[in-house]
């Protein structure tokens, strides 16, 4: 059975930056057409394009921004993946070229759920490590930008949650819910946490914690019908009838399902067929044959129109493929792309051929030797470390008081996460447990090593974690 997904916290909260007079009123224009989503998306997406025009002779890139923001989230609710796809990366482009963070972290965002929507994976995860590093330039008294890094994490859990890994899942989901208590208490911090719940609820039925989802979902309900938010009101309805269908509580299941379906808004295409299945295996259950049918017809029909939009996608890739077949110029070029495959390719094997190599020697290392600063202030830097708090930096330094300084003697250029990536090979962590403490991939951390190496000058035939054991 498929998964709902978590709630993204989508929300136009008030975010003017110092910016010119000319800008706020399209501004104010282009956050009024991503609100008209809700009730008229049709109108808000002819709106955006104007506006999107209007702020370009105007030069007002946050209304310009803002106006490429509604299209994308248009085109997400039309289940139209490639024109969302383009959308996401005219968005990533126009907001590197103004330098805003900010809508480069959405705009990653929206190329994510492009690829996890078109059933690739591996591709929605780069762009989900592309906005890793961009959750560090976000400004966190902004709370603006600290909603979207909240839904940074959760686009995070519904990577982990269509690959069922349930546990990584719920330990993004209270990562996000991190984030959300740095917000002043107000009803509009209910609101973020009766989303918070949902999606807490959400993924306890994953874990199979049924009592937890119940009242997580439960809690949700009740913030949520102080400012109703229909998607919320759907996924908690969802979860409710769920627990009841697991504890073959098939006539509140059927309740709980019925009012799901008469949540109006938008819904993905997943939760729309979560749904309808879940209706009718509840129907089945109940021995209503004829309405168990309806659904799976109607689940089918979910299942076509998304097979038809992805069709549709591969149907004019291959066509732009057929068109360019007929200049001869086409062959010569793809023979030099080849050849520049090829030597790419080259040097990436020998490159990871250095990495395994690398990696080898530090393993060997860290068997050998195991000296480390007292057991006590290690232990803290470690605690620091794995829960994520910004503390870690200011303890290390305090231990190893001229690193840094020793550091930017030999290279001027180290960033601020440079250095504390190297605070990391100075405590002797490995690899491993790097990218485990981090949330990155192994391969991005001995990646990370190579370049730390070569911005040092240390010599290939010392070992980095000996290096810093040294310095």
């Amino acid at each position: 059975m498929k998964s709902l997904f978590s709630i993204l916290i989508l929300v136009s909260t008030t975010f003017f930056i110092a910016q010119e007079k000319e800008d706020r009123p399209l501004l104010k224009e282009a956050k009024n057409s991503f609100e008209l989503l809700n009730s008229n998306s049709e109108k808000a997406y002819e709106e955006a394009k104007n506006i999107e025009i209007r702020s370009k002779k105007a030069k007002a890139p946050e209304a310009e921004l803002k106006a490429i923001q509604t299209q994308c989230e248009y085109f997400k609710i039309q289940t139209d993946f490639i024109k969302m796809m383009e959308s996401a990366k005219r968005l990533s482009v126009r907001a590197k070229q103004f330098n805003k963070p900010f809508y480069q972290l959405i705009a990653r965002r929206y190329l994510f759920e492009s690829y996890l929507f078109t059933g690739l994976p591996e591709s929605a995860f780069i762009e989900l490590e592309k906005g890793r590093d961009i959750v560090n330039k976000l400004d966190r008294n902004d709370s603006a930008q600290t909603i979207e890094r909240v839904n940074f994490y959760i686009a995070y859990s519904n990577y982990y949650l269509l690959d069922e890994d349930f546990k990584n899942q719920l330990k993004y989901i209270r990562l996000a819910g991190n984030e959300l208590k740095s917000l002043s208490e107000s009803e509009y911090k209910d609101r973020l946490l009766s989303i918070q719940y949902s999606n807490l609820a959400s993924s306890f039925f994953r874990n199979k914690e049924m009592d937890s989802a119940w009242y997580f979902a439960s809690v949700s309900q009740k913030l949520n019908s102080r400012n109703p938010h229909r998607e919320v009101r759907f996924h908690n309805l969802m979860v409710l009838g769920k627990v009841s269908l697991d504890k073959e509580n098939f006539d509140e299941a059927l309740f709980f399902f019925s009012e799901a379906e008469e949540v109006s808004g938008y819904k993905n295409h997943f939760d729309t067929e979560v749904l309808f299945e879940s209706l009718g295996e509840t129907h089945k259950h109940l021995g209503n044959r004829n309405l168990a049918r309806l659904y799976k017809r109607k689940q089918d029909s979910i299942k076509l129109i998304v097979s038809q939009s992805q069709n549709k996608s591969l149907h004019n890739l291959l066509k732009e493929k057929k068109d360019r077949k007929t200049s001869s110029f086409l062959y010569f070029f793809l023979s030099i792309i080849f050849v520049i495959l090829m030597v790419i390719l080259f040097f990436v094997i020998k490159k990871n051929k250095l990495l395994a190599e690398q990696e080898k020697k530090n393993t060997q290392f860290l068997e050998e030797f195991s000296k480390n600063p007292s057991r006590e202030d290690y232990s803290k830097l470690i605690d620091l470390l794995k829960s994520n708090d910004p503390a870690f930096m200011f303890y290390f330094e305090k231990t190893f008081p001229d690193f840094s300084e020793k550091l930017l003697n030999v290279n001027l250029e180290l960033s601020n996460l440079d250095i504390e990536f190297c605070a990391l090979l100075k405590l002797k962590i490995a690899t491993k447990d790097i990218a485990q403490y981090t949330f990155r991939a192994p391969q991005t951390v001995r990646n990370k090593k190579y370049i730390i190496k070569k911005k040092l000058k240390i010599p290939k035939d010392i070992d980095i974690y000996q290096w810093f054991d040294s310095l």
